[in-house]
């Protein structure tokens, strides 16, 4: 099985190859594209088990998002990492959005890309494995699903509604409104308002967006199984 790399960053696919060999993956197995058109071409001839692809090779032609997408469609059993490149975002973490799809920043910890990597080729860690990997929390791969109301808070929120206007909107407390906000904030894993709109329009351009209204996201008919990595 093989792993697929769509990154123009060179240090970024450098380290990449690294941590999938300390996985168990062969070099040869290991394959890095130039864009999306390349990523669809390879995918009609290979199973691979985890491809990472910058957003940068999508998120600004709306016809290689749309290819993504069916290459995710197309592919369930693959893991997708999702790279965050805009850097003045200040995200530093990883969310699912579905069992298959990670959005991830490039400012995370290596060891817990590493951990990432080896949980989902279901390989031991290695022996080179960094000392402080193995004293990390479990990891929460839990997809982000949003109630009926946090969803309807957030449309509101990213359409430039301030937290007085929604609480009019709705009907409700401001405290109230500031509550739902903060389980916004704890399930994308960042308290920038930003970051929160960029995971949210990832999302929409490789799904069919949040997942709303149940705790435990099923497979819905025609997507990918459930399951959100550049680093400097």
């Amino acid at each position: 099985m093989s792993s697929l790399i769509v990154d123009q960053c060179f240090y970024t696919q450098l380290a990449l190859h690294s941590l999938l060999q300390l996985n168990g993956q062969h070099q040869k197995d290991i394959l890095s594209l130039k864009d999306i058109d390349a990523l669809q071409a390879t995918c009609n001839s290979l199973r691979p088990e985890i491809i990472f692809v910058n957003e940068d090779c999508f998120v600004t032609d709306a016809q290689s998002g749309h290819a993504l997408r069916e290459v995710i469609n197309a592919h369930p059993g693959t893991l997708f990492f999702i790279f965050i490149s805009k850097e003045n975002l200040n995200y530093q973490n990883y969310v699912p959005i579905r069992k298959n799809i990670i959005i991830i920043s490039k400012s995370i910890r290596t060891t817990t890309i590493y951990q990432l990597i080896a949980h989902n080729l279901q390989l031991s860690r290695s022996a080179e494995a960094e000392p402080e990997a193995e004293s990390e929390q479990p990891l929460d791969l839990t997809p982000v699903s949003l109630s009926r109301t946090e969803s309807s808070i957030l449309k509101m929120w990213m359409s430039g509604l301030n937290t007085q206007n929604i609480s009019q909107h709705l009907n409700i407390k401001q405290k109230t409104v500031a509550s739902h906000k903060g389980n916004i904030k704890r399930k994308v894993k960042t308290q920038n308002k930003q970051a929160i709109y960029h995971v949210v329009k990832l999302t929409d351009i490789l799904t069919s967006g949040m997942f709303v209204g149940r705790t435990q996201p099923i497979r819905l008919t025609g997507e990918p199984d459930e399951f959100s990595v550049p680093f400097g």
